[in-house]
């Protein structure tokens, strides 16, 4: 594995989250319209599909990421130059202890001549007794069409516990 292997983090919560059912609040804003829901029956692999997305351990991306490390805890991975990869960078905070990501931040981008969308993700989560809880995540973004005016979006879900 040349990067961490988001996709499989994610996937092994999904199923916890599944069986927990905890609540959610999600507030939704689109182009300034805003609505929040509660619901504690949420389908997770589908609400958390953009971080899996936002995987780059993949075989073919092997080159296209510079890797530093700001702390002992943290690694960000930034696309290189020249590279047009859909995941800008990604940014990972780990827990000392767990080693597991207490923090996940990634910028997702894709255009063409007819479409721009940009979605920046974040994430947090805690370790209580050896055992990982998501917190709360974030998506922030924009899609725009050659055709129509840009259409800002916000996702904030907070998990109840």
């Amino acid at each position: 594995m040349t990067y961490y292997d988001l996709k499989e983090f994610i996937e092994s919560q999904v199923p916890i989250l599944n069986n927990e059912k905890p609540e959610v609040i999600k507030t939704m804003s689109v182009s300034g319209k805003n609505e929040t829901r509660t619901s504690g029956d949420v389908d997770w692999k589908k609400e958390l599909e953009l971080f899996i997305q936002a995987d780059i351990n993949k075989p073919a991306y092997s080159k296209s990421y510079s890797i530093s490390k700001p702390d002992s805890l943290t690694v960000l991975y930034t696309l290189k130059p020249g590279e047009s990869l859909p995941v800008r960078y990604l940014k990972i905070e780990m827990d000392k202890t767990s080693g597991t990501p207490l923090m996940i931040k990634a910028l997702l981008r894709s255009e063409n001549k007819l479409y721009q969308s940009e979605k920046n993700i974040e994430m947090h989560g805690s370790v209580q007794d050896s055992q990982w809880h998501l917190n709360s995540y974030t998506i922030k973004g924009y899609q725009k069409l050659a055709t129509m005016d840009k259409k800002s979006f916000d996702v904030i879900v907070r998990v109840q516990r």
